[in-house]
């Protein structure tokens, strides 16, 4: 059984281990969702709506307030009338002392609490939505980071294998050195090529360590310059029917004040609450009797409130406003997207034809750097001649990699652009 769970254990750190030695880009995004710092919103908005809605809620609980007070009177009713009886009619005293409960029932408010437990909803799907919004914006920058790092380990790769012919070229070039047949300074020009390059993938391993501290932050993953960035596969299909989380965020705007309409007609209802009060005085409810006592009193009350100045009536018309000013706010996103897509399906049509140029002149290099190559040997040309050639053999090499990155990443960003994503 020991064995078995070291087996097991095992199983998992290797499975981990591969898991953090690729990563794709819609991992990316996904970690965005999942370990961004602004994911934690989500549980405080869903928390903060819960306890509003809670109070809403006991509106229609029963309202107790305790009252009590004291008050010293200067006049009190006497009555003081010509009788032809003798007869002692008794007066309040001037100090009077109440204690009540009063207790208030709300049984008919128009549907105002209804519709303000559902503003409250509403307003937490835009407050969430928000935070979906933001996020998109995070995974645009993890598009720009992660496709950055692909083409600088191109870059990396294309360098190290410049590098390595360089090796064999430098060993061939010793030995014509000693033999008498090639110069000195062509063997040092090879070589002082070589520390360059080797100085400018120092550099660029400074890049990826800083890029991929980047990447970190914004997904939360642990990648680093082991960590092999897998090339998408993407493909697209023009068609501009937008899906963007600033979509939904308008039109979650637009139901809220669907729902706060409802909830202006709803205030213009009349209010029914029933009432009661129980009470300890003196005196009580019979002002004659100057002793303490109890009394008690129930009933209902209307309340409606007939004219308010048109108050209603114009935030009505500030909400319908409202929301000519989203309709306004979305046809200009939505333009600014349209003018997006252009200029990507024109990055799409120019890094197509590029790499179709890349492949016949990568093809044109290659054989004029094996022609050099047999050239330098024989002592026909100098090496900085073969360097030359070799650099726009390497040059050609990078463009052809950046042209396919750059490639991809606008289609990826055309998916990105429509929501697709």
């Amino acid at each position: 059984m020991k064995q078995l769970i070291i087996v097991l254990i095992l199983i998992t750190q290797v499975s981990l281990a591969q898991q953090n030695d690729s990563v794709d880009i819609f991992q990316c995004f996904e970690a965005v969702e999942s370990n961004h710092p602004m994911t934690g919103e989500k549980p405080l908005i869903d928390k903060q709506t819960r306890l509003k809605i809670k109070n809403l809620k006991t509106q229609w609980y029963p309202n107790l307030d305790l009252n009590a007070q004291a008050t010293y009177q200067s006049d009190i009713v006497e009555i003081d009338a010509d009788l032809p009886f003798e007869a002692d009619f008794p007066s309040p005293s001037k100090d009077q002392y109440k204690v009540t409960m009063d207790i208030n029932q709300r049984i008919f408010d128009g549907g105002v609490v209804k519709y303000s437990e559902r503003m409250e909803r509403k307003g937490q799907q835009v407050d969430i939505q928000s935070v979906e919004v933001d996020l998109y914006q995070v995974k645009d920058q993890v598009v720009e980071v992660y496709f950055g790092i692909m083409l600088l380990q191109k870059q990396k790769m294309i360098l190290h294998t410049t590098v390595e012919e360089l090796k064999t070229k430098i060993k061939s070039v010793k030995a014509a050195v000693d033999n008498g047949t090639l110069l000195p300074s062509d063997l040092k020009n090879l070589q002082a090529k070589k520390f360059d390059i080797q100085q400018n993938l120092d550099d660029l391993n400074s890049q990826i360590v800083a890029s991929h501290g980047v990447l970190n932050e914004l997904t939360g993953l642990e990648t680093d310059t082991s960590t092999s960035l897998a090339l998408p596969e993407i493909s697209v299909q023009h068609k501009k029917n937008y899906q963007r989380p600033e979509n939904e965020l308008f039109q979650m705007q637009r139901e809220q004040l669907d729902t706060r309409e409802n909830l202006l007609q709803a205030q213009k209802m009349p209010k029914v609450f029933a009432f009661g009060q129980l009470g300890y005085g003196k005196p009580g409810l019979n002002m004659l009797n100057d002793e303490f006592d109890t009394f008690y009193i129930v009933g209902a009350r209307l309340s409606w409130n007939i004219w308010g100045w048109n108050q209603n009536k114009r935030e009505r018309q500030v909400t319908r406003l409202q929301k000519d000013r989203i309709d306004v706010r979305e046809n200009t996103f939505n333009n600014q997207l349209d003018i997006q897509l252009e200029k990507i399906q024109a990055d799409i049509d120019k890094y197509q034809k590029a790499l179709e140029r890349d492949q016949k002149i990568i093809g044109l290099r290659e054989d004029i750097i094996r022609s050099s190559r047999s050239k330098l040997e024989n002592g026909v040309i100098t090496s900085a001649d073969y360097i030359t050639d070799l650099n726009r053999l390497t040059r050609a090499k990078i463009m052809q990699q950046r042209h396919k990155i750059e490639l991809l990443k606008a289609r990826l960003n055309y998916l990105f652009t429509i929501g697709k994503i």
